[in-house]
């Protein structure tokens, strides 16, 4: 028994299967993800190594060579390049597109675990993570208090973090910008010098002075006792009591004695400014397939409720979103949404005027629901999200979802007015349009469905497209067999029985009175224009030729792009100066650009960051969102047009004027010079580097190449050093505590470190 015969024999079993259908698609409908793009993963994992104080020389003989050597042999990888800069290594690993991200990550932790014992005993631990384009913030937020910088980051790490956290699918909130409280110890030179104590003694001593040891338990015959010796922190009194050393082996020299302890603040590494008044940021970042909207929103809601609750606060907390990554995912799915309602009203209008019946409309327009329904269990059973790509498959299979119904129930209808009964003429008629609707769905999948396995990350954005399109033709295809003749069956009534009249059948039948008479001039037209192709096979066919090469001229005339610009009404600019350039410095500058970009009246907010994480403080970076399209004369291209030129006077500040970067792959175009001698790299890359940016097709054109910061070397004299027992090893460590510093032990206080 064929599927056609099974739904008119037993319309109780399909209905049931039916409406089952629709509830569960119903239900898979809201509680898909919603997400600008497809989960897109890159096979390129790097490792970050903090060194403090260590320069970029240092950073790629003594870090970076040594994490390469053992990365170099993995299995999969493609390519390895690393990045130096003072204090920082990044190590990028490219694996090949058929390697399990995952999997490859493992194998670098593993691998970096085994070469951590060749690196400097000062690198801190390394930083391992795989490009994702979801790891960056769906929300930040803005906080200002009137409140000192140690006590305003308090506020925000203590009381707005955990409870931000508390959101469902929130992964991680991190808070940039402010300046955390620092216990220092300012050691004398001089004072060290007169008692001969090297400052990592102090350092040491300190460090062995200032912790809990559990010194392990002792059982009775009816209890047991914990033993500690307690010697952490607490007071600045304590940590200046330290002793260091003894002067003649009875006079003790203590801490105090050798410098001062201080109740301060640790140095500002970066700088937050909204609008030009200084903040504090929370990085609000989503659990891994969360859904983004659901994430945004219930964040809005949790921050407004904290904000009436501190509303009579004396140091007057304001908390402020100054960057939603969900805008630009709700405007696309919200456009494309809209599209689609069109298509599904424009093509009832349409089924309904050509075949000029309301039954034979219903039971066709009922294909459109079932079907786009029927494909969301398909997309959440594959674990897809709603996002632009999947939007965009459905959108397109509007049109083709009913074809097939259309086909079936124009048949039946045929046969109904041969003057069939409606179950007979149902059965035979779908009997006889079975293959062909086969056929074209079949073609259809067979155009789409290899789009879904496209390789490289082209084929990642496009799998979901593809399967989409595949599943609402499939769902199609078992809607025209089964649910089309049934209704047609019992629900399409008889062709003979005369409807009563009244004002909307009225309406209704001269609306296709005049539909009938447009269909006959197109039906004669086109009979007109059929006859003279026939009788000019040559003109047709050379015309076809010509038209054809013609548009292989004009495709390579049409700009070519993987994501086309669009007018979201924001962008960034980044901004940064010589090396060597101080944070006061850059703040300056920051502040000067900002209050440019901010004169603009289609400027609504400028998020400003001075410093990046990796402790540089010669860069910035600005967040600039514009006032809705309606209330400006320019978009979002236009408008960053307008900005190059106004910043162009600030050449010391190298500004860069770019696009949001949503998928966190930077610039579209990198142009890589690669060789063993570094001045001669220069070299050529400043002669590449002088012809692209001259190039009129290419924007804010610039070179990864940096000069060093000043530096003052020190060259020990390995004689006079081996005659006083002291080593150019024991000379950099001494140097680096009184240089860079040292944190030998924490300082606690009301249940935090400092």
């Amino acid at each position: 028994m064929n599927l056609a015969a099974l739904s008119i024999k037993r319309p109780f079993f399909i209905s049931c299967i039916i409406i089952l259908m629709l509830a569960a698609g119903y239900g898979a409908m809201f509680r898909l993800p919603v997400d600008l793009y497809p989960s897109v993963t890159f096979p390129i994992v790097t490792v970050t190594t903090p060194y403090p104080g260590a320069g970029p020389s240092e950073m790629e003989t003594q870090v970076s060579k040594q994490l390469e050597d053992e990365l170099s042999s993995l299995s999969g990888i493609k390519t390895i390049r690393s990045i130096n800069k003072e204090g920082i290594s990044t190590v990028i690993a490219e694996f090949t597109l058929e390697t399990d991200v995952k999997y490859a990550e493992q194998q670098v932790r593993d691998r970096v675990g085994t070469a951590r014992g060749k690196l400097p005993n000062e690198v801190k631990e390394p930083i391992i993570r795989r490009v994702d384009p979801g790891d960056q913030p769906v929300l930040v937020i803005s906080l200002a208090a009137n409140l000192s910088d140690s006590k305003l980051f308090d506020f925000a790490d203590d009381t707005v973090r955990p409870y931000i956290e508390q959101v469902k699918q929130v992964g991680l909130v991190e808070v940039l910008g402010g300046r955390k409280r620092e216990i220092k110890v300012a050691l004398d030179r001089e004072k060290l010098k007169r008692y001969e104590v090297p400052a990592t003694l102090v350092a040491s001593r300190i460090a062995a002075a200032g912790q809990n040891i559990p010194a392990g338990k002792v059982g009775q015959r009816k209890s047991e006792t914990i033993f500690r010796t307690l010697g952490e922190f607490r007071t600045i009194q304590r940590i200046e009591s330290v002793i260091v050393n003894f002067v003649g082996n009875d006079v003790p020299i203590r801490v105090g004695q050798l410098g001062t302890v201080s109740d301060g603040l640790e140095d500002e590494k970066s700088k937050a400014f909204v609008n030009g008044e200084k903040s504090i940021y929370l990085m609000v970042y989503r659990q891994s397939g969360a859904n983004t909207i659901a994430v945004v929103d219930g964040v809005k809601a949790r921050v407004e409720r904290l904000q009436k609750d501190l509303v009579n606060d004396p140091t007057k907390p304001r908390l402020q979103v100054v960057r939603d990554q969900s805008k630009a995912i709700r405007a696309n799915v919200d456009d494309v949404r809209e599209s689609i309602i069109i298509g599904i009203a424009l093509t009832i209008i349409v089924v309904f005027f050509f075949l000029g019946n309301v039954r034979s409309t219903v039971i066709t327009g009922l294909a459109l629901p079932n079907c786009l329904l029927g494909a969301f269990i398909l997309m959440a059973a594959s674990g897809f999200t709603l996002n632009v790509m999947t939007l965009l498959a459905l959108s397109l299979a509007v049109g083709l979802l009913i074809d097939d119904a259309i086909v079936v129930r124009e048949n039946i209808f045929r046969h109904m007015e041969m003057g069939k009964k409606p179950i007979e003429a149902a059965l035979e008629g779908t009997q006889e349009v079975t293959l062909a609707v086969v056929a074209t769905t079949l073609t259809v999948i067979a155009v789409f469905g290899p789009i879904a396995f496209l390789q490289g990350v082209a084929g990642q954005f496009f799998k979901e497209f593809g399967l989409v399109v595949c599943f609402t033709m499939m769902i199609s295809l078992f809607d025209a067999l089964t649910i089309a003749p049934m209704l047609s069956a019992y629900f399409a009534g008889s062709m003979h029985k005369k409807t009563k009249k009244n004002a909307v059948t009225a309406a209704l039948d001269k609306g296709l009175a005049v539909f009938e008479t447009f269909q006959s001039f197109l039906d004669r037209t086109y009979m007109k224009i059929l006859h003279y192709t026939l009788d000019q096979p040559l003109v047709i066919l050379g015309s076809s030729i010509l038209i054809f090469a013609f548009s292989l001229f004009l495709f390579t005339k049409v700009p070519k792009t993987f994501l086309a610009a669009q007018d979201t009404g924001e962008f960034t600019i980044s901004l940064d100066m010589p090396p060597g350039t101080s944070i006061d410095a850059m703040t300056e500058m920051t502040l000067e650009v900002d209050k440019v970009v901010r004169a603009n009246k289609e400027v609504k907010n400028s998020v400003v960051t001075v410093g990046n994480r990796d402790g540089e403080p010669n860069v910035a970076d600005f967040f600039v969102e514009l006032v809705p399209a309606r209330s400006r004369t320019m978009n979002t291209s236009q408008f960053k047009d307008r900005v190059r030129e106004q910043l162009a006077g600030f050449t010391a500040a190298n500004p860069k004027v770019k696009d949001v970067d949503l998928l966190g792959v930077g610039r579209p175009f990198n142009f890589n010079i690669i060789g063993p001698d570094l001045d001669i790299l220069q070299a050529y890359a400043q002669k590449v580097y002088g012809k692209l940016k001259t190039d009129p097709a290419l924007k804010d054109a610039d070179i990864s190449y940096r000069p060093g910061k000043p530096e003052f070397q020190v060259v020990v004299d390995d004689n006079r050093a081996e005659r006083l027992g002291v080593s150019s090893a024991n000379v950099g460590r001494e140097l680096r505590v009184e240089v860079e510093g040292a944190t030998p032990a924490v300082y606690r206080e009301q249940g935090r470190e400092y």
